[in-house]
Parts: C-alpha cells; sequence; structure tokens
C-alpha cells in the first residue's frame, strides 16, 4: 500500500499510475458503516486502484478542541485497516487553516485529474469544500458531467440507528465495549505507540489521552496484549486510571485489545 500526502498528490506533476475507485472520509475506527463504502472500491480492484482520501488527524480535533473526545485508533491502526482490506494507495490530509478555504469543486476536481477518478463511493451525508460548500447531490451532478460513477452509499443501521464515529465514541466513553466493538466489527483497541510512560512497581502506564485517544472508563479490564516484535498475545488484566493505561510491569506491549 502506498501512502502519500496531499501536497505530494495536489502538484501539478502527479498522477496515480492507473484510473482510481475512491473513497474520502475520516475514516474514524474505521467501523461497519466505513467498511460498506470499502467493500465498494476494493471490489473493483481488477480495473480500478482503491485509493482511500483521509486526515492524518480527525478535523473535529482542532475545529471543535473543546468537545472533541479523541479518536478511537491511532493513525496507524487506521492505516493497517486500508491494508488489510486491500486499498492500494492512501492519499493523507493534513487538515490546515489553507486547506480548509479550498472549495469542493476545486478538490473534487484535483481528485479527478491527479487521481484518474472513475468511480468514487462516499455516504449519503458527506459533505466537502469550503464551509462544506459541496454535498453529494452537488458531488453527483459534477462527477456525471466528467464521465465519473458516483455511488451514495446509505448508512449502516444497528438496532435501528446509523452506525457512526460518534456513537461508537459515545460507547466507548460509557464504558460499554460489547456493543462498541460489535459497531467496529472487531474489539475496541489501543495503541501505545508515542503515549509517555510512567513506570511503577506493579504498572507502567501510558497516558494515551495525550495522544489524543478516547479511553473507557476508569477500571480494570480484561484484555489481550500485543508486542510487534511477535505475533504472540497475552491475556492480562490492564488498569485505567486518570487517562491512562496501565499494564502489568512484566509485559512489554505496544497495543491493547479489550476482550468483550
Amino acid at each position: 500500500m502506498r501512502i502519500i500526502s496531499w501536497s505530494s498528490f495536489a502538484d501539478a506533476s502527479f498522477r496515480t499510475e492507473r484510473g482510481s475507485a475512491a473513497s474520502i472520509g475520516v475514516f474514524d475506527g474505521v467501523h461497519l458503516g466505513h467498511m460498506a463504502l470499502l467493500d465498494r472500491i476494493v471490489s473493483r480492484k481488477e480495473s480500478l486502484m482503491p485509493m482511500v482520501m483521509t486526515f492524518s488527524t480527525n478535523p473535529k480535533a482542532s475545529t471543535r478542541r473543546d468537545a472533541y473526545e479523541g479518536d478511537i485508533l491511532s493513525l496507524d491502526q487506521k492505516l493497517e485497516v486500508f491494508r488489510e482490506v486491500g486499498v492500494e494507495i492512501v492519499v493523507l490530509i493534513d487538515f490546515s487553516e489553507d486547506f480548509g478555504k479550498l472549495g469542493g469543486k476545486e478538490f473534487v476536481g484535483l481528485l479527478r485529474d491527479r487521481g484518474k477518478l472513475r468511480y468514487l463511493a462516499v455516504g449519503s451525508d458527506f459533505r466537502c469544500g469550503h464551509r462544506l460548500d459541496t454535498g453529494v447531490r452537488e458531488l453527483r451532478s459534477m462527477n456525471e458531467a466528467a464521465g465519473v460513477e458516483t455511488e451514495i452509499v446509505e448508512p449502516v443501521e444497528a438496532g435501528g440507528f446509523p452506525v457512526s464515529s460518534s456513537r461508537i465514541r459515545a460507547l466507548i466513553a460509557a464504558g460499554n465495549l460489547v456493543e462498541a466493538s460489535a459497531l467496529l466489527g472487531r474489539n475496541f483497541e489501543i495503541d501505545l505507540a508515542g503515549s509517555p510512560r510512567t513506570p511503577g512497581t506493579e504498572w507502567n502506564f501510558f497516558d494515551v489521552r495525550s495522544t489524543g485517544r478516547i479511553t473507557p472508563p476508569d477500571g480494570r479490564y480484561p484484555a489481550s496484549l500485543f508486542d510487534r516484535s511477535s505475533s504472540a498475545r497475552t491475556e492480562r488484566v490492564v488498569e485505567l486510571k486518570d487517562g491512562s493505561l496501565g499494564i502489568p510491569v512484566a509485559i512489554v506491549a505496544s497495543r491493547v485489545e479489550f476482550l468483550v
């Protein structure tokens, strides 16, 4: 899987090697609703290159800093899910003031031109561009004129309500990891990479909240612990306390999967 920056993608000299089937979004959690989009672009891999345009950090972390509860997945975790499902190219957007001024028409035009866009799948609530000036109706119209197929995908529902990142964040914050994991399509995990570590006599605590991650309430949880140097898992109880995740001092781990 190739990962490129938005600045490299937008450069006048850049073109993808072949036509693309793309989706656009934050993809926080890469939940069941996101998988419906990814399945559509990957299903066209025989003739088109599956491509995702996403953000290196959630724009809400900048625009709604006081209200934002944190990311469900780290960037590395998100990229790993893309890789596993068969995405071939990821364009990483660093949300900035300059990018925020880009109109939707210009943004989609760059996607069509630089990415040789032939097919685009987005959710029914998709909007992009400066002040969200472009919705699915405008998107479909401008792509149709350019000969690009656009599929508007309705939300995936669970329990009578749409699956969404905000719904999953609320479930995690409330400690309902069973339902959160069901909506994610896998157990909730926390990536420890980059989190400041405080050693102790019983627990080593990792300040995961300082790296922008959402955490369940304080308490002890059954978990599987993984280290990057090995595929083996170790099942232990972990402790959450004031936004820090404690693992037993005898265990070396880079990732924690909460068992439900």
